[in-house]
């Protein structure tokens, strides 16, 4: 499956709109808001589904490739990988939370 994820550039509230999920556990959490423009630069990804790990590979716009890389589709493999700080650790704490937080649905099977 081919992917585009279109940028943004979040001119005031930063994450807020996401964030606002929280408000599902914590009620008291007020109302976020969010002033943000599309762009048309963005995350191109080609994926497909991988029975037990995460395979990743990037090219960066200067021509930079980085990987394959994989890395274990179990909980604490991605918290590490999200905590080390590493080139792919911004992408491990999202499958992390995708994983821990919405793990009934197999991503790729749409």
């Amino acid at each position: 499956m081919k992917l585009f994820v279109p940028g943004r550039i979040c001119l005031f509230g930063e994450h807020s709109d996401w964030a606002g999920g929280y408000r599902r556990i914590n009620a008291d959490i007020e109302k976020g808001y969010t002033l943000i423009t599309g762009t048309d630069q963005g995350i191109y990804a080609e994926i497909g589904p991988h029975p037990t790990s995460l395979i990743l590979s990037s090219t960066t716009t200067d021509g930079e490739r980085h990987g394959p890389y994989e890395i274990p589709m179990q909980p604490q493999k991605l918290l590490e990988e999200a905590q080390s700080g590493s080139y792919w650790s911004y992408i491990a704490e999202w499958a992390y939370q995708v994983l821990v937080n919405y793990h009934r649905a197999r991503v790729g099977d749409r």
